[in-house]
């Protein structure tokens, strides 16, 4: 039975297979061994020299979530713990920030926390929230109507550690996307009459300390 026909071309076929076979995996494994590593290590995500940047302004805007980072990924981070989402809206970039709950946290803080970061989940589209990680993972690529508002706040220059007043941009609220989403100029935060008051004393002690250390500096180049 081995010689008749039948037999004899089944056989050749399944050689011929098993020789297609052999040469499939030799050719995957040259365009394996051809492709370039990715050399990630190496590979920078930060924006080119020069490159202009520019940030979503106070009022409300229709965004699209591009990201999510978390506090324990920032060296020599020491704050309390948070989550953030990049946003953009027309080319512009923002963050939405939310600070996460802590066991040291005030119940209605708790409750405050854990309602702000689901209602932009929500406006988001995210519906299943049997998991938190994926949940907020999931809103990655989502659309929604964003507040975001101005406040001062105290900070020191890097080069000569003067005082400043500073403004950041922060998420208020939000809404679904193509909704209402209320912004007015009075939500603004600016420093309080106290704050300007600390502001003013720091300002003040950085001038006297400048001052005599310009005048030490000056006696020492006196020619006597």
């Amino acid at each position: 039975m081995a010689n008749d026909p039948i037999s004899k071309w089944a056989n050749e076929a399944q050689r011929k297979e098993s020789l297609r076979y052999e040469q499939n995996k030799i050719n995957k494994k040259k365009q394996i061994m051809s492709a370039l590593p990715f050399n990630l290590n190496a590979t920078t995500t930060k924006r080119a020299v020069g490159e202009k940047v520019e940030y979503i302004t106070p009022g409300a805007h229709e965004c699209k979530i591009t990201g999510l980072t978390t506090s324990d990924q920032l060296e020599d981070y020491k704050g309390s713990p948070f989550i953030q989402y990049s946003v953009t809206s027309n080319g512009k970039v923002g963050r939405c920030r939310f600070w996460v709950v802590k066991e040291t946290d005030k119940q209605s803080t708790q409750e405050w926390k854990s309602k702000q970061i689901k209602d932009f989940l929500v406006n988001s589209g995210v519906q299943d929230f049997s998991d938190d990680s994926k949940a907020m993972n999931s809103a990655i690529g989502n659309s929604l109507m964003v507040t975001f508002i101005s406040e001062e706040y105290i900070s020191k220059n890097r080069d000569n550690q003067e005082p400043v007043i500073r403004t950041a941009t922060k998420y208020r609220w939000s809404a679904k996307s193509g909704g209402k989403c209320t912004y007015n100029n009075d939500m603004n935060q600016t420093l309080t009459d106290e704050q300007m008051a600390d502001f003013s004393k720091q300002h003040s002690d950085w001038s006297n300390a400048n001052s005599s250390m310009s005048a030490s500096a000056a006696d020492d180049d006196m020619p006597f």
